[in-house]
């Protein structure tokens, strides 16, 4: 899971290189010549939520199959291009909705240079304005673990539908050089922790990895509280600004949770645009030295409100650590 307002928590851990697979494409709704989807009809205006209506299961499938359910009249997608996207994935297998984008009114951001061999099978051809169905086999399409986060499993039949909005700018590569180089750790003065403050479980010093928060003495939070944020280690970098792409590490859980929803200290540092962020990201970050270590509450109303995320259940009161890397 990754922490943007759409998935965003999700699609990164979508995009992961996959197996070669050889696709298929027709045009037009309950194409029944295009094998997998006899199981279930498609409805629905591009850019809206699709309405899905599942008659029977969807069988695993040897290979990714495609068909362009509304045809688009915007130019052909680049081999090299980003796109702006709307996704909805269905597992096919268990018959349920696993992600969607649709809600948040923000699309996600798919660069073909970097998605795995399946997502150019299913985008191959494609034209801004497409709305796109693919049934694609979950450990070609999500790597052999599938995505227990979402519910998918190992040998799992899914169903991806792409809405193709617009061509738009390229994100910058987590490997590029960002303006303030990115630190591997923490670095600047510490702070006194406020009393509102879960306790870190540090790996080793002040600046090392964080691997837990406790509550012990801390009231539950109330579902419309306020968002609260502390530096507990100042950096000295520059000021992270609203348009920067952040470089950092986090711990983000629930309260009195016993494992985190989502975190990157045990995986690598996350770069992403912090205007895709979840608000009070946005919100609390803008003004923060690069080099700080950063504790938020975050209320629903900053988080995701009324979306079900895995680990996290509607109206949720979310809380993070944050050490904040590079920007650019």
């Amino acid at each position: 899971m990754r922490l943007r307002r759409t998935a965003s928590l999700v699609v990164p851990a979508l995009l992961l290189p996959a197996l070669v697979a050889c696709g298929s494409s027709k045009v037009g709704y309950g194409d029944a010549t295009t094998t997998g989807f006899e199981g279930v009809t498609i409805s629905g205006a591009l850019g809206k939520a699709p309405d899905v209506k599942w008659k029977s299961g969807i069988a695993y499938p040897s290979k990714t199959v495609t068909k362009t359910l509304v045809k688009g009249s915007g130019a052909a997608v680049g081999s090299a291009d980003s796109i702006s996207a709307n996704i909805w994935i269905g597992d096919g297998t268990t018959k349920l909705q696993a992600y969607s984008d649709y809600a948040n009114g923000q699309p996600e951001t798919l660069t073909l240079s970097k998605l795995g061999d399946e997502w150019k099978t299913i985008l191959k051809g494609a034209h801004y304005g497409d709305r796109i169905a693919a049934v694609v086999a979950s450990d070609k399409l999500l790597g052999e673990a599938g995505n227990p986060e979402m519910g998918i499993g190992t040998k799992d039949s899914l169903l991806v539908i792409v809405d193709l909005i617009k061509k738009t700018t390229p994100e910058p590569s987590p490997s590029a050089s960002p303006t303030t180089p990115a630190l591997t750790a923490p670095k600047g003065k510490a702070v006194a922790a406020p009393a509102w403050a879960p306790k870190l479980t540090l790996s080793g010093g002040p600046t090392s990895s964080v691997s837990g928060m406790t509550f012990q003495g801390l009231p539950k939070p109330k579902k419309n509280g306020p968002l609260k944020k502390a530096i507990l280690i100042k950096g000295t970098g520059a000021k992270v600004k609203a348009t920067d792409t952040l470089t950092t590490n986090y711990f983000g859980t629930l309260y009195n949770a016993k494992t985190p929803f989502d975190e990157s200290y045990t995986k690598t540092p996350y770069t992403h645009a912090l205007a895709e962020m979840i608000e009070g990201w946005k919100q609390a970050l803008v003004g923060v030295p690069v080099g700080s270590r950063v504790v938020l509450q975050v209320p629903p109303s900053l988080g995701y409100g009324k979306e079900e995320k895995p680990g996290i259940p509607p109206q949720s009161t979310l809380y993070f650590v944050l050490d904040i890397l590079g920007a650019s």
